[in-house]
């Protein structure tokens, strides 16, 4: 078996991992800061072993007629699995990441290479502060946004003003998917649906059953989109699991905030 490859991260100053399946294969885990971050099918990029990353692609899967290309931004980079997928599923898709450890990016194309022909372009950068040399491939069809700093995101990638940033990037019938990895009473989720809900007309919330019938902990993948034909994928979404799956609507957005309350970069009570 491939031994683990490791490699310090100077900006963060994190370590990260790269482990090949104990079963052997084609597989490989990314731990950063020993937190497990992302999962790749280096010979089988359409199989997707985590959950949260199932819910994006099958998102990818619907948005346009089977081979389609995409437009997509990355925010966060990972192992790049959700980019091999789109270019195994959806040839000629250009791709756009934006990452802010180089240092990872040369681990993970090290250890698992990317597939040739894929049409990925790199940002090292802020995932915020990168956005302006983003803007030039926009519009995008689909906004992936995974940015974690250990095992939370970055505040200023949370914010309702983060979030409009994103929508100005949007096509008319763009989505933005949000991975968000929670506690149990899903605090972050919660307030991430209702800083989403300020900017966007429509937010779909994706995830286990107990996720999002009885708020346990897990990955909530919050979908959302100024497009209306969002709503007629929810059935879709749920359907294609993975199970048992569950899916809050925008019938029942309201309630599974709750009390939970939207972020901003500066909070409204302390604006002059």
């Amino acid at each position: 078996m491939i031994p683990p490859v490791h490699r310090r991260l100077r900006l963060s100053g994190l370590a990260a991992e790269l482990r090949a399946d104990d079963i052997g294969g084609s597989g490989f885990t990314l731990y950063i800061g020993g937190e497990q971050q992302s999962h790749v099918f280096t010979g089988d990029p359409r199989s997707l072993r985590f959950d949260y990353l199932r819910r994006i692609a099958n998102l990818a899967d619907l948005l346009a007629p089977a081979g389609a290309p995409l437009r997509v931004l990355h925010l966060g980079g990972g192992a790049l699995t959700l980019a091999r997928y789109i270019a195994a599923t959806r040839p000629g898709s250009p791709q756009t990441v934006i990452e802010f450890e180089a240092d990872l990016l040369d681990l993970v194309t090290e250890v698992a290479p990317l597939p040739e022909g894929i049409d990925l372009g790199v940002i090292i950068d802020d995932a915020r502060a990168g956005l302006d040399r983003a803007s030039e491939s926009a519009p995008f069809d689909l906004i992936v946004a995974d940015v974690y700093l250990g095992s939370a995101t970055p505040a200023h990638l949370a914010s309702v003003e983060f979030y409009r940033e994103l929508v100005a990037l949007l096509g008319d019938a763009g989505v933005l998917a949000v991975n968000v990895a929670d506690d149990r009473d899903l605090p972050v989720a919660r307030a991430a649906a209702a800083s989403l809900a300020e900017v966007f007309p429509l937010v779909l919330v994706a995830g286990a059953q107990a996720l999002t019938e009885d708020l346990d902990e897990g990955n909530a993948v919050l979908f959302a989109s100024r497009w209306a034909g969002l709503v007629s994928l929810a059935a879709a979404l749920q359907a294609a699991g993975p199970h048992p799956s569950g899916l809050v609507g925008t019938e029942r957005l309201t309630a599974f905030i709750g009390d939970a309350r939207a972020v901003h970069d500066i909070a409204p009570d302390a604006r002059g």
